[in-house]
C-alpha cells in the first residue's frame, strides 16, 4: 500500500497555514507507530499539548517558557515544525518552518529562551509514499498565483505560503488533498459562495 502525499498551505498576512492530510486504505504493518509512556504528550504534559488528532496526524502546542525545565521526551512521528521566532509579547509574527524528523529529545534543564512551537506530526510515515501525479490545472500552485508559494516539499508533505494584501482575493483554486487549516491571524475578510452571496468573515485571532 503506498502513502499518498501529505500538503500544507502556509499564509501570513491573510494568516492561514493547511496541512493537506493523506487518504485512503492503509496496508497491514502500515501506519502501526504506537507512542509509549516516553511520547512527548505522557513525558512532558505541561508543555506538550494536543490540539488536534486524527487518525493520520496529531497537532501539537508546545511552549518552554524563559528559564524552565523541560522533562525528556520523545517524538514518536516526525512533523512539519513551525517555530515562533518574533517575541512573546509578539506571538506568531514571525515563523520558522522546518521539517523534524523522530527520535528522542533530551528537553531542557533551563531554557535560555522563551519557546514556542506548533508541531502537526504524521502518522504514517512509515508507509511508502506514493509516486509524484501530476496536479489538475486547478491546484492552488498549477494556477501560478503570485501570492501562493511552496515553502517545503518532500515525499510526505508540502507547505504552501498564502499572502492575501488588503483588499485583494484570494483566487478561486483546488485543493489536492484535504488540509488541517492554521490561522495564525485572519484579518477581516468576505467569502465568496459558489451562488455568488458575499459572507462576511470576523477577524481571527487562533489556531484552527
Amino acid at each position: 500500500m503506498t502513502f499518498r502525499k501529505q500538503w500544507f498551505r502556509r499564509s501570513l498576512g491573510a494568516a492561514i497555514l493547511s496541512l493537506l492530510c493523506p487518504m485512503g486504505a492503509w496496508a497491514a504493518g502500515c501506519g502501526q507507530i504506537k507512542p509509549d509512556a516516553t511520547d512527548a504528550v505522557a513525558a512532558a504534559p505541561v508543555h506538550h499539548k494536543v490540539v488536534l488528532e486524527s487518525d493520520v496526524v496529531r497537532v501539537l502546542d508546545v511552549t518552554v517558557p524563559l528559564y524552565s525545565a523541560e522533562p525528556p521526551h520523545t517524538h514518536f512521528w516526525p512533523s512539519v515544525f513551525f517555530e515562533q521566532t518574533s517575541a512573546p509579547d509578539k506571538p506568531w509574527e514571525a515563523v520558522n518552518i522546518k521539517w523534524s524528523e523522530s527520535g528522542p529529545v533530551k528537553g531542557y534543564v533551563r531554557s535560555e529562551r522563551h519557546r514556542h512551537n506548533l508541531l502537526i506530526e504524521l502518522k504514517n510515515v512509515d508507509c511508502q509514499p506514493a509516486p509524484a501525479a501530476g496536479l489538475p490545472a486547478t491546484d492552488a500552485v498549477s494556477i501560478h498565483d503570485p501570492n501562493i508559494s511552496v515553502v517545503l516539499e518532500n515525499a510526505y508533505v508540502r507547505v504552501l505560503s498564502l499572502r492575501v494584501p488588503p483588499h485583494e482575493k484570494d483566487p478561486w483554486h483546488t485543493h489536492t488533498w484535504p488540509a488541517v487549516v492554521v490561522h495564525f491571524r485572519k484579518p477581516p475578510s468576505q467569502r465568496l459562495t459558489p451562488d455568488g452571496k458575499k459572507v462576511p468573515q470576523p477577524e481571527l485571532y487562533r489556531y484552527f
